[in-house]
């Protein structure tokens, strides 16, 4: 079942639903890890923007994970520099079964 019809049934949230697919979609355009280049599968892959205080966009990744987990810290320590703030997709939650 595809996640429209699942919204549409009750079976999925819609805000899961259209994080899924941004995430999808994100993952589609990319096709490889930002910064290991790996190739992603959208259930071990994780993006993140980080906006500026005014709302701007700074800063989007599509990472896989493994790199994701060991690097959030450089994230969150650059959007602190600027006092913004970071929005992640992760895959493992949003497709978490």
């Amino acid at each position: 079942m595809n996640d429209v019809m699942a919204v549409i049934l009750g079976h999925l949230d819609p805000d899961t639903a259209a994080n899924r697919m941004a995430l999808q979609w994100m993952v589609s355009r990319q096709i490889t890890c930002a910064r290991t280049g790996v190739v992603l599968d959208v259930r071990q892959a994780v993006a993140c923007t980080i906006r500026d205080k005014d709302g701007g966009h700074v800063l989007c990744l599509v990472v896989e994970a493994a790199y994701w987990d060991a690097n959030r810290a450089v994230v969150d320590d650059l959007a602190a520099e600027i006092n913004g703030t970071v929005e992640v997709l992760d895959g493992r939650v949003l497709f978490a079964d």
